[in-house]
């Protein structure tokens, strides 16, 4: 199953429109002008950024995507699998981090279901890849 993140995009737009406003006003020096108007194009990109998860049988998928191209692609068969470790992120949210042999780190935070969880603790036991939840973990689960 396919699960992508929930952005805050809200908090995006604002911060665009703040460097928008500071870049409208000509009374500041030409380097922070020239700073708010690189922030404001990597805002800009970041509203258009897109995460996606994949659980399916016999790997995992994660890709980051800008305008539907793949930046970031990676897909991880359950014997590159260190572990993962279901934690708290937050005041309410679960996550969860897949360590592997060779590459990044998976952070899975902020996806559009909490079945992602249940899903990625499914795919672990099936394929025998140790993991672990922390005490905070378990209080959110009840």
């Amino acid at each position: 199953m396919v699960y992508t993140v929930k952005n805050q995009k809200e908090v995006l737009w604002s911060l665009l429109l703040l460097f928008i406003l500071v870049i409208s006003i000509n009374d500041f020096s030409k380097w922070l002008l020239f700073f708010a108007l690189i922030f404001s194009i990597v805002i800009l990109a970041f509203l258009f950024i897109k995460y996606q998860f994949e659980i399916n049988e016999d790997y995992l998928s994660y890709q980051i995507l800008l305008f539907r191209l793949p930046i970031y692609k990676t897909r991880i068969p359950p014997n590159e699998i260190i572990q993962i470790r279901f934690k708290r992120v937050g005041w309410s949210a679960k996550g969860a981090i897949i360590r592997v042999h060779k590459g990044f780190n998976i952070r899975i935070v902020n996806f559009d279901s909490d079945n992602v969880f249940k899903d990625l603790l499914d795919f672990a036991s099936r394929n025998g890849i140790p993991h672990c939840k922390t005490k905070d973990y378990c209080i959110l689960e009840k």
